[in-house]
């Protein structure tokens, strides 16, 4: 969700870029009017918002369809959760099944003399088809549980191969989007800057200086 989230920053980024630049268009035409030489700048900078804005929401189309293997592998999550839940009730099974055949298995085994002596063979009996019964829906419940935990394990490991293959290639996709975005950007607004100083040569545009300051500390900060 949060790149998600960014992903759409950028576009409304760049849309609010371009609508500032179309503003500022029609402000340089209605100021041209009366004042050629003050709607020039403004032009200028119409043209470099057009294009920044234009350049960013391109950007934030390539990133929306870069992060879509992230966002599908995020709604997948559900289902791996859902999946690791049919394995504990697997295991829960298979422990309740044995136990309760384990259970009939000793009564069995503790009563079996006892019931040969009494002649009581009609419940001896029945108690050996129990517990012969329980011991084999033991068996199937541990065939299950073996059975969902190899097919968990597979899932797992072709995830996991996969999320590898697709988060790297995004990421450089990503990566070489953003890189050439900043690039065309740095270069728009380079562009409108040599523009301005060619419209206004006797122009000074200052620079970033350092400010020397004195901290609470009595240390100079530069």
């Amino acid at each position: 969700p949060k790149i998600e989230g960014t992903v759409g920053l950028v576009r409304e980024r760049g849309d609010r870029g371009g609508a500032t630049g179309l503003e500022m268009g029609k402000l340089a035409k209605d100021v041209a009017w009366c004042d050629k030489e003050l709607s020039r700048p403004m032009e200028v900078l119409s043209s470099a918002l057009l294009r920044c804005g234009r350049r960013t929401k391109r950007l934030g189309l390539e990133l929306g369809a870069a992060i879509a293997p992230f966002s599908s592998q995020y709604r997948l999550c559900r289902y791996e959760q859902m999946a690791f839940g049919d394995r504990r009730t697997a295991l829960k099974k298979k422990m309740e099944a044995r136990t309760k055949a384990d259970g009939r298995a000793a009564k069995l085994m503790i009563n079996q003399t006892s019931m040969k002596h009494m002649g009581r063979y009609g419940t001896l009996e029945r108690m050996e088809t129990e517990a012969a019964m329980m011991d084999e829906f033991a068996t199937e419940a541990a065939r299950e549980a073996e059975e969902v935990a190899m097919r968990l394990q597979n899932e797992v490991a072709r995830i996991g191969a996969l999320r590898v293959n697709e988060w790297d290639s995004s990421m450089k996709v990503i990566a070489s989007g953003m890189k050439e975005a900043c690039a065309e950007n740095a270069a728009i607004w380079e562009s409108a800057l040599e523009a301005f100083k060619r419209e206004f040569p006797d122009l000074t545009v200052p620079m970033a200086q350092h400010a020397t300051i004195v901290d609470g500390t009595n240390n100079i900060v530069s």
